[in-house]
């Protein structure tokens, strides 16, 4: 597998692929992957604990060595330009990599991600090299310019030719794609005809092993936010809240919890809307620990940008529904999260435009806990069953039956 995922896991992208491959491992598949050190960060760096048996099929790569300081003496303006040489020379060492692991055994299929936009680059060289299937998946809009407002400017948008040329290479020479949602399939397909008539939606998997077995009686409510905002504005999820604390008599204790490693404008929105004291800052910790933080609080928070259709599935959904929690969506009236709410429950999803649809969710789930009946009516364990190893390693297995494999 060709991931540029930064291992050991640092990113939301690097706990998908890391999670993919503990299931890949435990179905009993044989992978070695090719990763791209310090691709990106987030979550605290930690190659121990659930993700040690990575570190045999791991091998991590250099774009090349003194890149940072040699980014730090450059002015501003060649920035970008550093940048681009730098995932260059990570493709050809990748590709170089390969080549010396093909030597020694045969491989039956080549898996790779997309994000950032080169991640299928090495696969579309190695697979006319070996003449294996290749499987490519985008869990983004590539490249981002393509990708909705506020993101980009649409699938309509003009990028560059030689980018233009790439993507629809790949989308033509790789035997199939695969996509986390059905309207990001749609979207992407809209201007990358070619993956159309070989292409199928298997979401982010859940792992067994970081399932919440028992869930303890929350003594305070607590709704809870994990992850950087960007362009994901927490403004009317706030004002949400702030509509319903002075609409509603509490009678336990109430806070709003953010875990990240930068508070964006959190603080001076709660600040402004007079709730500050409501609101509960960590700084971001490693993946386990932010699972145990989610599985302890009473609802786990979503935010999605403003798009005018959601057609992202965040992979956050997928870790929340490991804990079995409540899950509010607070995101694109019509969109993934939307319709996976409203079709299967396991929490409420409103208008991400709307704080008085935030208020109103708010005070169903709140009454729902201080009625006891929070888990039987909005647990989002019901869902482990769309996301599980075993569908997503048979939905993998099928797509290599299809290639002959």
């Amino acid at each position: 597998m060709f991931a540029p995922f930064c291992y050991p896991p640092a990113s939301a992208e690097a706990i998908v692929t890391a999670k993919l491959l503990l299931a890949a491992l435990d179905a009993g598949w044989e992978i070695d992957v090719i990763s791209q050190t310090n691709a990106g960060q987030f979550y605290p760096y930690n190659a121990n604990g659930i993700w040690k048996p990575l570190n045999k099929i791991v091998k991590n790569i250099d774009g090349f060595k003194g890149f940072e300081a040699l980014k730090k003496l450059s002015p501003p303006t060649l920035e970008t330009v550093f940048s681009k040489i730098e995932s260059l020379v990570w493709v050809i060492k990748a590709v170089y990599a390969a080549r010396r692991l093909s030597s020694k055994k045969k491989y039956d299929i080549i898996l790779s991600r997309v994000a950032p936009q080169y991640g299928h680059l090495p696969a579309l060289i190695l697979s006319q090299l070996l003449d294996v299937p290749w499987v490519a998946n985008w869990s983004d809009p590539m490249p981002p310019q393509k990708s909705p407002y506020p993101y980009g400017n649409g699938p309509n948008a003009k990028i560059l030719t030689f980018l233009q040329k790439y993507f629809e290479l790949v989308a033509k020479k790789a035997d199939w794609h695969t996509f986390p949602s059905e309207r990001l399939r749609t979207y992407i397909s809209s201007y990358l005809a070619k993956c159309v008539d070989k292409s199928s939606v298997i979401p982010h998997v859940a792992l067994e092993r970081l399932r919440c077995k028992c869930l303890a009686a929350q003594k305070e409510f607590m709704l809870c936010h994990i992850g950087g905002l960007g362009l994901r504005k927490p403004d009317v999820f706030l004002e949400g809240v702030s509509k319903f604390l002075k609409s509603t008599r509490i009678d336990s204790p109430f806070f709003v919890k953010f875990v990240s490693l930068l508070f964006d404008n959190v603080k001076e929105i709660a600040r402004n809307l007079g709730i500050e004291d409501r609101i509960i800052f960590e700084k971001a910790k490693t993946y386990e620990e932010t699972q145990r933080i989610a599985e302890t609080s009473t609802i786990l928070v979503v935010i999605e940008a403003s798009c005018e259709e959601g057609i992202f599935f965040p992979s956050k959904f997928v870790d929340f529904v490991q804990t079995g929690r409540p899950i509010l969506a607070v995101s694109p009236a019509v969109g993934t999260l939307n319709d996976i709410l409203t079709t299967h429950g396991g929490g409420v999803a409103v208008n991400g435009n709307s704080p008085d649809d935030v208020a109103r969710a708010i005070q169903i789930l709140y009454t729902s806990w201080r009625d006891g009946t929070l888990d039987e009516k909005y647990g989002s364990d019901r869902l482990i069953h769309l996301f599980s190893e075993k569908k997503i390693m048979d939905q993998y297995m099928e797509i290599f039956g299809h290639l002959k494999i």
